[in-house]
């Protein structure tokens, strides 16, 4: 018994959506208990059937009520059985295992999503594939756009970014054309910086910790707001994305961590709308740029410290400390084995040599 004291119809309601389910019930006729007489009354019907007389049909002997003749033994009263309660007619629903039969409309619009979706994925995975590809080659000048975003909303970043041209992100050219110069590229201007129209939303925000799920969401909302925010209006868009947050100087809490994506080819950058600060911004922008062509992070997380020697501008240098030049994936200068300082600009930064084969400047 799953479920007593139900209706009728509730009850055929129950085995159809259990039915939908894979699971057959049955429903049965409860029979009513007789209400109990009291005592009064049980002895007012006893007297009353001791006072009547029944004769025997096969003898004729006279008697009290009975069960059986106390003569012949012969029975006076068919007892009457019980009726069985009718058995009520099992409801049976069909079900379809496999959720969407071949041909019908709900498993064929099914079909359709999956294979949408598919392509979607294949031509997305494609188009980073072929981007790396294209930006790796060095066979032409790279276009890297510049979007700034007003990530306080107030005035003052507001001012700061009606400001900003394209020449004011020359220096990270010229820095990639001279460190490509001494690599022996032959390619005069590796990088071209365009500065796109203001962005007015700001990029989701990177989880926090490292579930890998939560990453992945990230991944593509962050990939949504790169196609959505694209603010150039005329030709292609450009192969490197860079969105740079600007925040308002004179802040006590440190500035989020930037990033940049090899997958995707785009960068968040975190900076000072502070003409003073440019120069630094340079270099964070330069970096994360790097990023997106495959350059790892050559120091320690923790400590901020370059690692030795690919974060070294100069590992040969006898002693090793303190160093005149930052590796623009080693972020800092070195003083001492404890001790770095951010560089104040790109003059003070060169690409090493490891990040010079990771980004395909050096082949071997």
């Amino acid at each position: 018994t799953i479920r007593k004291d139900v209706n009728d119809i509730e009850g055929k309601k129950i085995v159809a959506a259990a039915a939908r389910c894979g699971v057959v019930f049955e429903l049965e006729a409860a029979v009513a208990p007789q209400p109990a007489s009291s005592v009064g009354e049980q002895d007012q019907q006893s007297t009353a059937a001791s006072a009547r007389d029944v004769r025997c049909p096969h003898c004729g002997t006279r008697q009290g009520r009975a069960a059986t003749c106390l003569q012949c033994g012969e029975l006076l009263e068919q007892r009457e059985r019980p009726a069985r309660p009718a058995r009520i007619e099992t409801v049976s629903v069909a079900v379809n295992p496999a959720g969407g039969a071949k041909g019908s409309p709900g498993g064929m619009f099914k079909t359709i999503r999956i294979v949408v979706l598919l392509f979607i994925l294949l031509i997305v995975g494609l188009n980073t594939v072929l981007s790396g590809i294209r930006a790796n080659s060095w066979d032409s000048t790279l276009w890297v756009g510049i979007y700034p975003v007003n990530a306080d909303g107030s005035e003052a970043v507001d001012h700061y970014i009606r400001g900003l041209d394209e020449d004011a992100f020359l220096p990270i050219a010229d820095f990639m054309a001279t460190e490509a110069e001494r690599y022996e590229l032959p390619l005069a201007d590796p990088a071209r910086l365009l500065l796109a129209p203001k962005v007015q939303s700001l990029p989701p925000s990177p989880p926090k910790g490292a579930n890998p799920l939560a990453v992945m969401w990230w991944s593509l909302k962050m990939r949504w707001f790169v196609y959505r925010s694209d603010t150039f209006d005329d030709g292609p868009p450009p192969e490197i994305k860079i969105f740079v947050l600007y925040h308002a100087p004179g802040k006590e809490e440190r500035l989020e961590n930037s990033l940049g994506i090899r997958k995707g080819m785009f960068g968040v950058v975190h900076a000072y709308a502070d003409f003073g600060h440019q120069s630094r911004n340079h270099v964070v922008i330069a970096h994360e740029m790097l990023h997106t062509l495959g350059a790892s992070d050559k120091y320690d997380p923790v400590t901020r410290q370059p690692f030795f020697p690919d974060g070294f501008a100069n590992p040969e240098q006898s002693p090793p400390y303190p160093q005149q030049l930052a590796e623009i994936m080693g972020t800092r200068i070195p003083q001492s084995e404890n001790d770095a300082i951010m560089p104040p600009s790109l003059d003070f930064t060169v690409i090493g040599a490891k990040t010079a084969r990771e980004i395909k400047w050096i082949k071997k």
